[in-house]
């Protein structure tokens, strides 16, 4: 009768213990859906800046990123064995936390795409804060995966596309001149006699980087062979892309030799998506195949992907989480503040101060007299600047004119953020031999000023060029000071607004650079004391 007692008393404490552990589990995961809620409408400006970039083009692979992860994630979920009780709960919740502060700063500062990164933060801590280390192991590369449903930052983004640019029209050149064709390269303009074909931004082969290197990612995840073959695998999306982009400019000049202009523009349009995209798939598929047979294994590389992990197989649950932790009531709690924090800021920091359009900026200063110049359309589409003037400037007493470019931003958002010519000026064929902060002293001033300063060689020609940020009270030189400002002011200020300020001027080939640094020192310090009214502070 004892030993019957003790199985009985046995019995209901382990009912009890299991119930215990479902309730826990139960609450565990209610909290848990509840923060990923709180995580939708805390980053969702970052979720709906990366839904709206899949408009574009080279993004539009993004549809299906989400899906994809979805499944990954899924699999993972299901092929766990994680422990009763997690570590690295509090670490967790540290970054869900700093996630959490992340998103509101990405939207006092106009920058969505930190929302976004807050996001898939978020998620990590999370899984620490649910499965411990042992899960993270798990799901770091389901949910790093969506990274590529994003673009990359503008000033990252513009730095890769002039240099893909670059690249392609260079090695497009090259096959056509190893062909016996007679072409000239000017920057990205490929002059083919009967036809300049200009390799612009939609010609970077960035539209076919993004989708291969998503692609080579998610085969690399699902490959069963050794890690540095699914390294390799994804090094060589970057190769891949400027060889058949290159070769597409390529075939397009010989089309113009044999077939005329219409017959080239129209395989440009024809070839510029999907078949290009297939053809890449082919050459990624090609590297899988030998790398496989370096290693000995001459079957097939579909041999060798698990196809279970984004075909869902039935019949197998996700794995349990661990008891109610207080990091993950620390998580929730930092979440559900950061909502009310992120629904109570204004929708963007737009104060502007009172300012003169710089339509009205003069052009005749001082004994320089100046002529106004107009930016392209499309190149005002790219720039999204909300004022501008660039102007030519001539002195009797100086026999070499000086360029003024500024462009003024009303706010630095996700709309539109400052371009730095470093990044600009090599597309129009310049290069820049010499690039580093100076301060100088415009003449006739006692404040001195620190400015970028460069000089651009293009064939025989030369230019020194001066450039710098104006931010509210600030004169910076450095991009990323410029998004910690934005911050800074946007809480402090409620202002984000902007300008960039560029002149240039030739170099003639019988004086040195310092003549023309005396002559752009000369025309700053009659021109930028008049800039205040139009860029204010």
């Amino acid at each position: 009768m004892d030993a019957e007692r003790a199985m009985v008393g046995q019995d209901v404490n382990s009912r009890s213990d299991a119930d215990g552990r479902g309730a826990g589990a139960f609450v565990k995961l209610g909290a848990a859906a509840l923060c990923i809620v709180c995580f939708g409408v805390l980053f969702w400006d970052g979720l709906i800046y990366a839904a709206s970039a899949w408009e574009r083009d080279e993004f539009s692979y993004g549809y299906i990123v989400p899906p994809l992860a979805l499944l990954m994630i899924w699999h993972a979920l299901r092929g766990m064995t994680p422990p009763a009780v997690s570590r690295g709960g509090g670490i967790g919740a540290a970054i869900v936390v700093f996630a959490a502060v992340l998103a509101v700063l990405a939207k006092v500062g106009g920058m969505p795409t930190f929302g976004y990164y807050g996001f898939i933060l978020s998620l990590l801590g999370l899984v620490l804060i649910l499965y411990g280390a042992y899960g993270l192991r798990w799901l770091l590369f389901p949910i790093a995966y969506l990274f590529f449903a994003l673009p990359l930052p503008n000033t990252l983004y513009i730095q890769v596309s002039t240099t893909m640019q670059h690249i392609s029209s260079v090695l497009g050149t090259d096959i056509l001149r190893a062909m016996g064709y007679s072409v000239f390269l000017n920057g990205n303009i490929i002059d083919l006699g009967l036809y300049q074909l200009q390799v612009a931004e939609a010609c970077n082969g960035l539209r076919y980087l993004f989708p291969l290197a998503s692609f080579a990612y998610l085969v690399g995840y699902i490959y069963a062979g050794p890690i540095w073959h699914r390294v390799v695998l994804f090094l060589f999306t970057v190769p891949i892309t400027i060889a058949i982009n290159s070769a597409r400019i390529a075939l397009t000049g010989i089309l113009v030799n044999y077939q005329g202009v219409e017959a080239a523009e129209g395989f440009m349009h024809a070839f510029e998506g999907w078949v290009i995209f297939v053809f890449g798939l082919v050459l990624l598929f090609v590297v899988l195949q030998i790398l496989m047979l370096i290693s000995g294994d001459r079957r097939l590389f579909v041999a060798r992907l698990n196809l279970d992990i984004i075909i869902p197989a039935p019949g197998r649950v996700p794995a349990p989480m661990a008891r109610a932790t207080p990091a993950l009531i620390v998580a929730l709690v930092a979440v559900v503040a950061g909502v009310v924090a992120f629904s109570a800021l204004p929708e963007g920091a737009r104060t502007v101060p009172p300012r003169k359009p710089l339509a009205t900026f003069p052009l005749s200063i001082d004994g320089w007299s100046g002529t106004e110049r107009a930016i392209l359309p499309t190149q005002l589409e790219t720039l999204q600047v909300d004022d501008y003037i660039v102007a030519d400037y001539e002195n009797p007493q100086v026999d070499t004119p000086v360029n003024l470019y500024v462009a003024w931003y009303d706010a630095q958002d996700r709309r539109a953020t400052i371009h730095s010519p470093a990044v600009c000026i090599p597309a129009g064929g310049w290069e820049i031999t010499d690039l580093s902060d100076t301060t100088l002293t415009p003449d006739g001033m006692d404040t001195p000023l620190t400015v970028n300063r460069s000089v651009i060689v293009n064939g025989t020609q030369r230019q020194l060029v001066y450039f710098w940020f104006e931010l509210r009270h600030r004169r910076l030189t450095d991009e990323l000071r410029i998004k910690l400002a934005n911050v800074w002011d946007a809480l402090t200020l409620g202002r984000t607004d902007g300008a960039l300020v560029r002149v240039i001027t030739p170099i003639r080939q019988s004086e040195d650079p310092e003549d023309a640094d005396a002559r752009l020192r000369a025309f700053l310090g009659d021109a930028l004391p008049l800039l205040d009214a139009y860029v204010p502070n």
